[in-house]
């Protein structure tokens, strides 16, 4: 090759990756001048959590936005200062998966007033001031679900009088407010009237106090034969019945069991539970946590196929959380007697949560719009897959939670 020649190639090769370069620039800058859309999640161990934040992010995107995602490993402090530096940003969205504790945010949200940032929350109560948009998820919705799904299972097992009360663990996860909200729900089950509940010590306020009445179902009266402080009454001063009481089981519940979030910390719960011996008897294990149920269940199977357990497979349960395609499976597994998964409490579909974010956001809707709790599991009259799945509107609208300024 000649020297020119040569020449000619090094300019020609020059020119291709300025080309190139160039190319990468304007690509860059055309990214840079989409709208922003900004996540603040919570933690990213949450599989739930990261499925809501995915599918928005696909949604956002297509929308033509450029999207960012934090986490804030449940630390509301560090979940501040990313939302404060995404505020700096000023995106066009920003979405906050809260913690609770509401006063929290609209204190920081406020710069986000009158500056073009539509605000959208994910939260336990709606009650945010400064969210143009709220998904507001039941509190209580998904324990008293799992009551239903426990009271169904029972009903449909052979349980002698001789067995009662029935064994069932929980599972919970402590980890937020908004997480010892949802617990509530589930603990509601072990109590005959409703009553206020301590969000610091996560449990019933059972406190000595005057004499209290209710009415039975039949309209005859009875004293209350437990502690009545802490009780929620009526208009007339009695004492409210709960309908989602089930006096067949005897719901254990304990510190070391109160934070299990994923799958191997629910393996583990279950070995500490079953190192008593005492504890062998268990029927029904109930996980706040999808992933914790998961854990659980295999560890709960595994000892079954060794003969350490006192019930056979089909006497015993685990009930999960989140509508997930893995649950989806390990349910129509268990209609099948291949395990003991037999059911999930939640939300409707992450699709349709997020597709109704999106479409709200586009049509310039305010408001706060709730996610109400279903649950599924094995029913004699489900299809094929053997899931059936229940909805519940609006029962948890009762305001159980002590406020922490008072007594």
């Amino acid at each position: 090759m000649h020297e020119n020649e040569k020449i000619l190639v090094r300019v020609l090769e020059a020119a291709i990756l300025i080309a190139v370069a160039a190319a990468l620039v304007v690509g860059r800058n055309k990214e840079r001048d989409k709208p922003l859309a900004c996540l603040a999640m919570t933690s990213a161990d949450s599989s739930f959590t990261c499925d809501i934040a995915r599918e928005l992010e696909k949604r956002l995107a297509l929308c033509g936005n450029r999207v960012l995602i934090s986490y804030c490993d449940n630390d509301i402090d560090m979940q501040i200062r990313q939302i404060e530096d995404y505020i700096a940003m000023k995106p066009e969205v920003l979405v906050i998966d809260s913690m609770g504790n509401e006063r929290v945010y609209d204190k920081i949200l406020k710069r986000t007033q009158g500056a073009g940032i539509q605000v959208i929350a994910l939260s336990s109560s709606g009650n945010m001031e400064t969210a143009d948009i709220q998904m507001v998820s039941s509190k209580l919705g998904r324990g008293i679900c799992a009551s239903v799904l426990i009271r169904d299972f029972l009903d449909r097992t052979d349980t002698p009088a001789d067995s009662l009360p029935v064994k069932v663990l929980l599972l919970g996860n402590a980890s937020t407010e908004r997480e010892i909200m949802t617990m509530a729900g589930y603990q509601l089950i072990a109590e005959k009237f409703v009553r206020q509940y301590d969000m610091n010590s996560r449990s019933f306020v059972k406190e000595e106090a005057g004499t209290v009445y209710y009415t039975d179902g039949y309209g005859k009266k009875h004293q209350v034969k437990e502690p009545t402080g802490g009780l929620i009454l009526d208009e007339n001063g009695e004492a409210v019945l709960n309908l989602y009481y089930e006096p067949r089981i005897r719901l254990i519940t304990a510190d070391n069991y109160m934070n299990i979030q994923n799958n191997l910390q629910g393996q583990k719960a279950i070995d500490a539970f079953l190192g008593d011996s005492e504890n062998r008897d268990v029927r029904i294990v109930v996980a706040t946590s999808g992933e914790a149920a998961v854990g659980a269940a295999s560890r709960l199977e595994a000892c079954l196929t060794r003969g350490e357990l006192t019930y056979s497979s089909d006497q015993i349960a685990v009930f999960g959380a989140y509508n997930s395609e893995q649950n989806r499976t390990l349910v129509a597994k268990a209609a099948k007697g291949q395990g003991i998964f037999r059911g999930f409490v939640g939300d409707f579909s992450i699709i349709r949560e997020a597709d109704n974010i999106i479409r709200s956001l586009l049509t310039g809707r305010k408001g706060t719009y709730h996610c109400y709790s279903f649950y599924s599991g094995y029913s004699p009259v489900a299809d094929e897959t053997g899931i059936v799945t229940l909805n519940d509107y609006g029962i948890s609208d009762m305001d159980l939670f002590r406020e922490e300024n008072e007594g």
